[in-house]
């Protein structure tokens, strides 16, 4: 990926995501919450790429990867008024859509348009599928680092503010019942990260997030996640109960052990 081509895609991406504008100003925060959150993931994906000593063409590929992992969220929050893909349609299909529908790649080379696009296909799976190539893999592992660790960031404001301010758009529609249900503190406390379709309560998604720790790929990626203790913070919003203390000692512990690999 030549300088030309790296400055193109930064560029298309800012106009693209101008296109989309809304007069209603709630409307707007939307589109402005998944703006804010691209550009973020583009600067958590340079420090995990550099934290690891990543070349610099697969930190452009990186950069690239985060810069249109989220791009389908526009014509998607356009459409159906919702980030919730199962009520609309699956975010990472529709920025690899988008992206075809502009001809936005189709200056690389093909392996580099190959990896950028499975990358973005593969960043909201559940799982990585496990026959993937080396090169792939690790820029799959990227984006899905980069991309959690600002969601966690972005949860975790979320719930420090007043709830008459919050929006309702980012929990997802779930219910606001503050239960969470033994079962989905055993799945965490299993190791297992959580299909959100099953959950019930915002409570029970901020628990889901905790998983995300079992998810996580590189250390420069625990690094950030301890410096800004955005799981802590969540915990904190979560009726306090010894369920969710043994849960936060586990994952707490996790992050270290990692830190020390």
């Amino acid at each position: 990926m030549n300088d030309d081509q790296y400055n193109f895609f930064k560029e298309w991406a800012k106009q693209y995501i101008r296109t989309f504008q809304e007069v209603d100003p709630l409307h707007q925060q939307c589109l402005d919450l998944k703006e804010a959150h691209t550009f973020r993931v583009c600067e958590a994906i340079e420090r995990i790429s550099s934290g690891i000593g990543l070349l610099e063409n697969n930190t452009r590929i990186a950069y690239v990867t985060a810069l249109f992992h989220d791009i389908g969220r526009f014509p998607q929050y356009q459409k159906y008024r919702t980030f919730r893909d199962p009520d609309s349609d699956n975010h990472a299909k529709l920025s690899i859509w988008e992206l075809n529908r502009h001809h936005v790649l189709h200056t690389l080379n093909f392996p580099e348009r190959q990896i950028i696009s499975r990358a973005i296909f593969f960043h909201n799976r559940l799982r990585i599928p496990g026959n993937l190539d080396p090169e792939t893999l690790l820029h799959c592992q990227l984006i899905r680092d980069a991309d959690k660790v600002d969601i966690l960031r972005v949860m975790s404001e979320h719930f420090q503010m007043p709830e008459s301010l919050r929006n309702p758009v980012i929990t997802l529609g779930l219910g606001a019942d503050s239960l969470v249900r033994e079962e989905v503190y055993h799945m965490l406390l299993d190791g297992q990260i959580m299909n959100y379709t099953k959950l019930k309560t915002i409570n029970e998604f901020k628990v889901l997030q905790m998983s995300w720790v079992f998810d996580i790929n590189f250390r420069p990626t625990f690094e950030i996640l301890r410096e800004r203790d955005n799981i802590g913070l969540l915990a904190a919003s979560l009726p306090d109960t010894p369920l969710l203390r043994e849960a936060v000692d586990f994952v707490n512990s996790y992050v270290e052990k990692r830190l020390k690999c």
